[in-house]
Formats: C-alpha cells, structure tokens, sequence
C-alpha cells in the first residue's frame, strides 16, 4: 500500500517551490498519462490543503501520483505488521474476506456485522485523522456484510449495510470505496428486481453513476465494466450492452496482469477473474463460447476461491441447457447441490433450482 503524508508533501512541493496550482497541473498530467480521471481542480485544492495539514492522508492512488510528480520512492506500508491503525482494521476485515471466500458467507457473517458496528462506534468516538482512516476501514468492511448478507437471502440487511457503506465512504472521501459500494450493489438490485418494473436498468444506471466517479484507477474501472456487463445480461434488448461493456473490460484492464491485492483487497480482477466472469456473462446471454471459456479459467483460478469455483459448475450447467445437452446439465447440477449446501449460499441455492427447473421442462419436452 503507497504512502505519503502531509510533511512529505509540503517539503516536496518547497523544494520546487511550487504553488498548489502547480502541483495540480503536474498531477493531472501525470494522470492523464496512464489514463486516470482525477477530481475537479476544485476538489483537489480543498483535498491537497487538507492532505498538508494532515487533517486527511491521500488514498493510495493519490499518494502514487504525488510520489511520481515529485520523483520520490514508493513508501510503503507493510500490512504483515498492522503496525498503523488502518492496517490493523484492514487485517481483521481481510481475515473475514478470506472466511467468506473460502467457507462460505455464513462463516462469517455474523463477525463480519460485529467489525462492523464496532467500526461505526469507533467513527463516532474518535477524532481528528483518526475518524478518516476508521471510515475507510467502515466503508469496506460495511460492503463485505452486505455482499455477505446478499449471499445468504437477507436482502434487507444487505441493502442497510450498502447504504452504511456508502455514508463510510463519503465520510473517508474515498471514491474508490464509494465506486465498488455503488457497482456492488447494483448486482444485487439487478439480480433480486423484477425487469418488468425497470430494476435492474436502474441498476444498470446505478452502474454508469459509478463509472462516472473521478479519480478511479483502470483497475476499477475495469471491474465497473465488468459489472455493468453482467447487470446489464439482466435487462430485456441489452445484449449488445453486455458485449460492449465486457469488450471494455477487457481493454481497460491493466496490460500486465498483476493487480496489487493490498491496495483493492476488496475486488478479484485480473485477466483469470475476468475470463471467469466473462464465462458466466455469455452463458447468461446464451452464447456457446461460454462453455470452453469457463473451462479454461476453472484450470487457473486459485483454490481458495471456493464459492466462485461452485458458481463456475452452475455457468456450465447453464451452458449445457442453452446447447440442449440436458444429461450433462442434470450431472453438473447434481455435482453442484452439496457444494452449495455446504456453502450455506442462498444466492447459488436460488440459481441452481432455477436452472433444474429449465432441465425439468426440457426432459419433459423431449
């Protein structure tokens, strides 16, 4: 995670002896380089004021940006030693994640909600610098349970804990935080709406209100597209949408392959990710290339990843149906049910009965 405090910053910009305008311009060129939409010049003199003062610390992004304007090394902070305050908040929320990731939602929910509102106590009860970092550590973890509680069937807590999410990270002036809540949750309404009402195009809204934050890195970018592709496989006459958004993804992803996993613990995106949610976006949209797709990212996603390994089976399974192929489709969907169970995943329940009734209705039509 890069760092850079106020002191860093005022000494840097008086060695050049540059005026705060100065600096903005010199950030915004920077930025414009590697394709990052930065705040309004407004914005960001409030922001670099607050910054040198040391009323705030720049996210990670910024502070990136201002190390490579004034040519100074990338400071980083070891997060193995939780040896500042957000490091220890982040380290316990992580260790939820990976609870979450690998076990399941419900061997973690009910701590994750715990970290939670202890977070919103500590906000309320702090002070100075202090109340930034603690909303940043609220602003993610608050996401987490709502992902969590989304998971499990429990759309209203869910709902309560973006919404807790969201003040967290107006609260933190992090746009990237704010930026995944939006996105994250706008598959929840897309999923959990009735297209006929128009929910899941206010989703698909509710996407594009996210992309258009300033100040976002491609990375997340990317992971918006991405999202925005599989929100939109969930609105009548959207298809060309889903293919446009998802060929966005993928060119927006950065050329590398590597993601830092510190600084956006929060999201799984790189190019195995992205072919794994590629997979499940065509099979929706009926495409048979999602077949072979799913199968090649099956051979390289990690281990740990278990609930999206179990969503992978049901997208072949989807895959099968659409190909009419319904032996393999009841096989994978039997092969599927225990894992799910042992999940306790509402949300995987509800797709995989979803999927065995459209067998159903083939075999009885055959």
């Amino acid at each position: 995670m890069v760092t850079i405090d106020g002191k860093e910053i005022r000494a840097a910009r008086a060695r050049r002896g540059w005026s705060q305008a100065q600096l903005i311009a010199a950030l915004r060129a920077h930025a414009n380089q590697q394709g990052i939409a930065l705040m309004s010049s407004h914005s960001l003199r409030i922001a670099l004021s607050r910054w040198e003062n040391g009323r705030h610390t720049p996210d990670t992004l910024y502070a990136r940006l201002l190390r490579q304007v004034f040519g100074m090394p990338s400071a980083t902070v070891d997060l193995t030693r939780g040896d500042t305050l957000f490091e220890v908040l982040l380290n316990h929320t992580n260790s939820l994640r990976m609870l979450d990731r690998r076990f399941g939602a419900p061997a973690a929910r009910l701590q994750t909600a715990a970290h939670v509102t202890a977070l919103d106590a500590m906000w309320h009860s702090s002070k100075g610098a202090d109340r930034s970092v603690i909303a940043r550590a609220h602003a993610d973890a608050a996401a987490l349970a709502a992902w969590q509680d989304f998971d499990v069937g429990d759309t209203a807590a869910a709902a309560a804990h973006y919404k807790e999410a969201r003040t967290a990270a107006l609260r933190a002036e992090d746009p990237i935080l704010l930026a995944h809540t939006i996105g994250e949750e706008a598959v929840m309404l897309a999923e959990t709406g009735q297209a006929e009402k128009g929910q899941a195009a206010a989703a698909l809204a509710q996407v594009s209100q996210a992309e258009r934050i300033p100040g976002l890195p491609p990375l997340l970018r990317s992971w918006l597209s991405a999202t925005g592709a599989q929100v939109a496989t969930y609105c009548p006459g959207h298809a060309s949408t889903a293919r446009e958004a998802l060929a966005t993804a993928e060119a927006l992803l950065p050329s590398n392959g590597s993601y830092d996993d510190d600084e956006m613990p929060f999201i799984a995106h790189n190019e195995t990710h992205l072919s794994r949610w590629a997979g499940h976006i065509l099979a929706r949209l009926g495409d048979p290339a999602a077949a072979t797709l799913t199968r090649d990212s099956m051979q390289v996603i990690p281990e740990d990843f278990v609930r999206a390994r179990c969503a992978q089976q049901l997208d072949l399974a989807q895959a099968a149906i659409n190909a009419g192929r319904r032996e393999e489709a009841v096989s994978l969907l039997s092969a599927t049910a225990d894992h799910i169970g042992d999940l306790g995943s509402g949300r995987l329940r509800r797709r995989h009965d979803s999927l065995q009734h459209r067998t159903r209705k083939l075999l009885a039509a055959s």
